[in-house]
């Protein structure tokens, strides 16, 4: 492993004082040098602020806190956090997760060049209870891919990531248009794949999630996901339709596949799917169904946009 690369860890939060401390609790137990390393914390108009608490929480390394006076989104706290950052290597990281201490090193030592984006290992914490929503979250991403598979470029998430802040600079940083949940960090990641940037998986860079939402929730997430984030990224990249599953809309109108997925997204299908997987989510919720009900509830919200 190398310590040659000057690292700066974004972070944005957003009311999650307790969860970003225990954060930077386990980043302070880094086997990297200190002087390499930077925190940057953006906080996106949390109702309480305590830069004295974080200051104390990231021990050896130096913390670095941006703070927004009125809630801006993902994308603009994370390009708030790298255009203030000094590292070489920019790592993303969610308020909501800790690291082991070798975090740092094997995302320094993953990087292969000047168009390598390294995706982390994303596992909820111990104490988050096992579900079939767990297990559907954990198989999700680079998590599906077989061994020695490329990774595509939709596997890109900033809960655990690492680029060169020079190629985030020269690509743009995030498109700060995505105000709403989603879609900014598959756009960005759109563009290293067109820049050809080379996506590696680096399983031993391991965070763990340590809060889950309820499954209602996420589905809420979902709608406005497809409502507010997917007419944005569409709008940009077409291209990117059949990826979303929304290539149906292209068909002809009474063409068997597009019939077939408007039935899928009669409600008369989906409540009695979605109150099977509420009630089963504990024991056992097929994959597919689960599956589904996202892609219900995005595409819903997009057409709901596009009404």
């Amino acid at each position: 492993m190398t310590h040659s690369l000057s690292i700066s860890v974004i972070i944005p939060t957003y009311n999650e004082p307790d969860l970003l401390e225990t954060a930077l609790q386990s980043l302070a137990l880094q086997d990297y040098p200190s002087t390499a390393v930077e925190i940057v914390v953006v906080d996106d108009a949390s109702d309480t602020c305590d830069p004295e608490r974080w200051n104390e929480a990231c021990g050896r390394f130096a913390l670095q806190l941006i703070r927004h006076d009125t809630n801006q989104g993902r994308a603009r706290a994370r390009n708030s956090g790298i255009r203030a950052s000094k590292g070489e290597l920019v790592i993303f990281l969610d308020s909501d997760m800790t690291v082991e201490r070798d975090f740092l090193a094997v995302h320094a030592a993953a990087h292969q060049g000047k168009k390598t984006v390294v995706i982390g290992n994303i596992q909820f914490g111990h104490q988050i209870p096992v579900s079939s929503l767990t297990r559907y979250i954990d198989n999700r991403g680079v998590h599906r891919l077989e061994a020695n598979e490329a990774v595509p470029f939709n596997c890109f998430v900033t809960g655990n990531s690492s680029v060169l802040r020079e190629q985030l600079l020269r690509l743009g940083l995030f498109d700060e248009n995505f105000t709403a949940y989603g879609g900014e960090d598959l756009e960005l990641g759109y563009r290293f794949f067109l820049d050809g940037s080379t996506f590696l998986y680096a399983p031993k860079a391991l965070s763990r999630h340590n809060h889950i939402r309820p499954f209602a929730q996420i589905c809420q997430l979902m709608y406005t996901y497809g409502r507010h984030s997917l007419p944005l990224l569409l709008h940009k990249h077409p291209d990117l339709a059949s990826l979303l599953r929304l290539g149906f809309l292209q068909e002809p109108r009474f063409s068997p596949k597009r019939l077939f997925m408007r039935l899928a997204l009669l409600p008369l299908v989906y409540y009695p799917i979605y109150w099977a997987v509420q009630a089963s989510l504990k024991v056992f919720a097929p994959e597919l169904f689960i599956d589904y009900l996202w892609w219900y509830n995005r595409t819903r919200g997009y057409l709901a946009a596009a009404a």
